[in-house]
């Protein structure tokens, strides 16, 4: 059975790849990895340390009307956008059995053999945000945060080669052309917020509660994480698949996310000594070097002069930016 997983990032986020990349293969040795590069090297940095992985360009997939995406999408939009596309290259030029979808900010504990033992059965596994209600509705992240941006995480998505599973990726990748833009009061969550109809739209789908995968911010009020005998656990008896360290930033090590206010470190201590360790991991990948090139995809933002900076003085309380012409 042939196994790949991938994932997408622009090269501000390789350090973080690479620490990815690293976590899955030494715990799922049989899968092949691929990292597409939502960006363009041109001599601007060296990718010798990711030999052991396949990483190309996104150009080299020759996705459909792309520069007409890079035009109108910011670089985390683009991102997003070519999840379903870049799962369609690979299913048709290395067929897989088994495709999984990784975000690059998340660090891989365990195998995954739960998740492959569920793509007998279904063809697509995903990962609610969380399965119990918040204990208030004051700190972040909202319940209603949750509703506007999705019910499930794209930052992790399973796939069984077959009719169904394509289906899907059509439907996905025909929204990312023109409807992947963060946009809330316009219903638009990227990528992420068409994962909400997925389990109504297409058959063979697992909404999979297992509290071992996608631990992040948005459920550590469900999801405690203890060590014993040199592995870690969630809520004392599921092992610990992956974190997905969404928001934490360097410079604030103290505070688990920029997204959330619910919780620091000191309420979940052991993340603390796991988050200082990603840490590390992370700029011993080239953090400095890395996070510093800007994406070759990125909009240059013109600067509203004159008349046009009074009106959308006015304008930016309700979304509308209108541009000089």
């Amino acid at each position: 059975m042939k196994k790949i997983v991938y994932t997408v990032c622009s090269a501000n986020h390789l350090a973080h790849c690479k620490t990815m990349a690293d976590s899955f293969i030494l715990q799922n040795p049989s899968y092949e990895l691929y990292i597409i590069l939502i960006d363009r090297i041109e001599g601007r940095f060296n990718l010798s340390s990711f030999n052991h992985y396949n990483i190309l360009e996104i150009s080299d997939l020759a996705v459909p009307d792309f520069e007409i995406m890079a035009a109108q999408y910011s670089v985390i939009e683009l991102n997003c956008a070519m999840k379903p596309f870049v799962a369609q290259w690979i299913f048709e030029k290395h067929q897989p059995s088994i495709l999984l979808y990784i975000d690059s900010d998340t660090w891989i504990f365990s195998s995954f053999e739960t998740v492959e033992k569920s793509l007998e059965q279904y063809d697509l596994v995903i990962t609610p945000h969380f399965t119990n209600a918040y204990p208030d509705n004051h700190l972040l992240p909202r319940e209603r945060d949750i509703l506007r941006s999705g019910l499930y995480n794209a930052g992790f998505i399973a796939m069984k080669s077959s009719d169904n599973t394509f289906s899907f990726l059509n439907w996905w990748s025909a929204h990312m052309k023109s409807e992947c833009y963060y946009n809330f009061a316009e219903g638009m969550g990227v990528d992420q917020i068409w994962i909400n109809l997925v389990p109504l739209l297409f058959k063979k789908v697992l909404i999979e509660t297992n509290p071992g995968l996608n631990v992040a911010y948005w459920n550590l009020h469900e999801r405690k994480i203890s060590e014993s005998g040199g592995k870690y656990w969630v809520n004392y008896d599921t092992p610990l698949c992956f974190l997905h360290i969404s928001g934490y930033q360097f410079d604030h090590p103290t505070q688990i996310s920029r997204h959330q206010t619910r919780y620091t470190v000191a309420d979940h201590p052991i993340l603390q000594q796991l988050f200082m360790e990603y840490a590390t991991m992370v700029k011993s990948n080239g953090y400095a070097l890395f996070s510093s090139i800007d994406c070759a995809y990125v909009k240059k933002k013109k600067k509203s002069m004159g008349i046009m900076k009074t009106v959308n003085q006015f304008l930016r309380p309700i979304g509308i930016k209108i541009t000089d012409i």
